[in-house]
């Protein structure tokens, strides 16, 4: 089963691990925000390029861009607490 670039760029599990790693990576550090920044404006994007949401899908829309930050979070927590 070979997957497309959309569907994986459209799964949250891939804007989380992106979020983790920036934390857990960088930490709490003005580099770290600024990747975040990034992100979210991207996400931003993300939701203008995808136009109106279907109400069969929209949970699983908007659901990348809390999915990301919650996983930086957890990402800096993880690298306060291993270093």
């Amino acid at each position: 089963m070979q997957m497309s670039f959309s569907r994986i760029v459209d799964s949250p599990l891939l804007w989380a691990l992106a979020g983790f790693f920036i934390g857990f990576g960088l930490g709490v550090s003005t580099a770290s925000m600024w990747l975040v920044v990034a992100g979210l404006v991207l996400f931003a994007g993300y939701l203008w390029r995808h136009g109106k949401a279907q109400p069969a899908t929209e949970g699983w829309l908007f659901a990348r861009g809390p999915a990301f930050a919650v996983a930086w979070i957890v990402g800096f927590v993880v690298h306060g607490l291993a270093f």
